[in-house]
């Protein structure tokens, strides 16, 4: 008798969301990719170019961010987009990333990286309200437009006027493909006009703590136990 044994392999495929996602920052930059499910990490080249290639992501990883460090660990402002399909394969781009942007201690000039040779812009606006107020309302005066390039190393910087005497908030955004990025994280800089409102509405609450505590204090003493008198080697409780 003649006993054949036959071979029984069996297939399954996992389906999966996988997305392929890339774009542009300033050069030599971290790109982070995150979810509340999902991570992952790639690097910008020098032209600023970065990809994360077919990334698996896990069952409904939610809204996906993208957020880049420059060189001098600066962090821009973050890209976010709804999350791509389940089982399905996407891909997303180009994406350009809003450009970096700092003060120096003195306030003397603010500077950033961005893609190389892009056109940056620079938005000013001036706070025009010093009424005082518990809630504050902000008001500003928007003010000409400042346009500079980057070098070939997505450098940029600007100088700002000296002993300015208003309050201002800036930021910059990047043009590259004939396309604009996000806009950078918002700055503040100039005189910043004290209100003395905050400054008696400070004292008030200090002043408040104190009592509080003052009172608490008091109170501890009164339960303590009757203090001791030591008289030569008798202790005599009073």
């Amino acid at each position: 008798m003649i006993t054949l044994n036959k071979a029984v392999s069996v297939r399954a495929s996992i389906p999966g969301t996988f997305v392929t996602i890339f774009g542009y920052t300033s050069p030599s930059s971290r790109v982070e990719l995150s979810s509340p499910k999902a991570f992952a990490v790639t690097y910008s080249d020098q032209s600023g170019y970065f990809l994360f290639d077919q990334v698996l992501l896990p069952k409904n990883p939610q809204e996906l961010c993208l957020l880049s460090f420059d060189d001098a660990n600066r962090s821009n402002n973050p890209v976010c987009f709804p999350e791509p399909p389940n089982n399905s394969k996407t891909d997303i781009g180009p994406i350009l990333l809003s450009p970096t942007i700092s003060l120096d201690l003195q306030n003397n000039f603010a500077s950033g990286q961005s893609i190389p040779n892009s056109r940056i812009k620079i938005f000013f606006h001036q706070q025009t309200n010093h009424k005082i107020s518990l809630i504050k309302t902000a008001h500003a005066r928007s003010l000409p437009i400042l346009e500079i390039d980057t070098d070939s190393k997505g450098n940029y910087s600007i100088n700002l006027a000296e002993n300015s005497q208003s309050a201002y908030r800036l930021f910059s955004t990047a043009t590259f493909l004939e396309n604009d990025s996000p806009k950078s994280n918002t700055l503040f800089y100039g005189q910043i006009h004290f209100q003395w409102f905050w400054l008696v509405l400070f004292l008030a609450f200090l002043i408040g703590f104190l009592i509080i505590f003052i009172r608490r204090h008091h109170s501890r003493h009164r339960h303590f136990l009757p203090a001791v008198i030591y008289n030569k080697d008798i202790a005599i409780y009073v």
